[in-house]
């Protein structure tokens, strides 16, 4: 019996770009976004139909309904590489500190590319990406974690001859060093607790998650997408910390006197005082929470927000 061979991830590379234009595969290199950066759940689907005939059960012919491209990718949040968040939000140079926001307009939400090479050498290019969703965690004794689930074009196949200068020997791939975990993070609400602003501690697990709602369309003459638009925005997330009487009832008192005009602001400190990432949470409503009961262990109240808008600084 042969002997099949096995090939690690090791022997592959990946690398992200923001593309110029929906669909081209070339614009600015953003390479690996952030440490120990993996793919998952990269697949083309062909969406066969079946043409069946009478007298007969079985399908006499198969035509694609349209392509569908997607993939997963999940990265540890570096501070010597931001560029991941040109895919998931607009970039804003500003006299008073740029800075990234959700962008309102369909045009500025961001496609990308990705190139992969494989145990041969060959080389594969994947265009047309956009953030479906993004899910941020900052969880107690762990890495801070990212997950950008993209949808994208079409995946075209190259040779060894066409690959990018990138991952050529000598080539300017680079990987992030300087990670982030959950020492590394600061919170701080707004909200009036009392009258003052507060810190929140100590916080168990928090979570960020964007949804952009993404509906591609195709047009005629071609089985690819031709565009996309971003239906409704939705930003929430979840908070889960040690029990605190004084927030619970803070809590449950605006929930009944929030109003359209009457939310509340989280900001997110992660990294060193060098380069760290500010993420401010705006327009933030408490929307449920619950608590914790059992024999022995420490009380853990949950809280779920939702929120009109998500902004980073650095």
């Amino acid at each position: 019996m042969t002997t099949p061979t096995i090939f690690p991830a090791s022997v592959f590379q990946a690398s992200f770009g923001q593309e110029t234009a929906f669909g081209s595969g070339a614009g600015t290199t953003l390479g690996v976004l952030g440490v120990q950066m993996s793919i998952t759940d990269f697949k083309q689907e062909n969406q066969f139909e079946g043409l069946y005939r009478l007298g007969s059960r079985a399908a006499q012919l198969f035509y694609s309904k349209g392509l569908e491209v997607s993939a997963s990718a999940n990265f540890t949040m570096a501070t010597d590489n931001k560029s991941w968040l040109n895919l998931m939000l607009n970039y804003v140079s500003s006299t008073s500190g740029d800075y990234w926001t959700i962008p309102d307009e369909v045009g500025e939400l961001k496609s990308a590319f990705m190139d992969l090479q494989d145990e041969k050498g060959y080389y594969y290019i994947a265009k047309g990406f956009v953030v479906d969703t993004a899910d941020l965690s900052f969880k107690e004794g762990e890495t801070c974690d990212v997950k950008l689930s993209l949808k994208g074009q079409t995946v075209n196949y190259q040779s060894s001859t066409a690959l990018p200068s990138t991952f050529q020997a000598g080539g300017t791939l680079s990987y992030p060093i300087d990670f982030t975990t959950w020492a590394n993070v600061q919170v701080v609400y707004n909200g009036k607790y009392g009258s003052t602003t507060f810190s929140v501690q100590p916080i168990k697990e928090l979570t960020i998650n964007i949804k952009n709602n993404l509906q591609f369309y195709y047009g005629l003459g071609s089985i690819e997408y031709v565009g996309f638009v971003p239906q409704k925005l939705e930003v929430s997330g979840k908070m889960d910390i040690l029990h605190d009487s004084n927030l619970i009832e803070h809590i449950l008192t605006t929930s009944t006197t929030q109003s359209s005009t009457n939310s509340y602001t989280l900001v997110l400190t992660i990294g060193g005082t060098a380069s760290p990432y500010i993420i401010t949470i705006e327009g933030m409503y408490w929307n449920d929470g619950s608590m914790t009961f059992t024999p022995v262990d420490p009380i853990v109240d949950e809280f779920n927000f939702k929120a009109r808008n998500i902004k980073v600084t650095t």
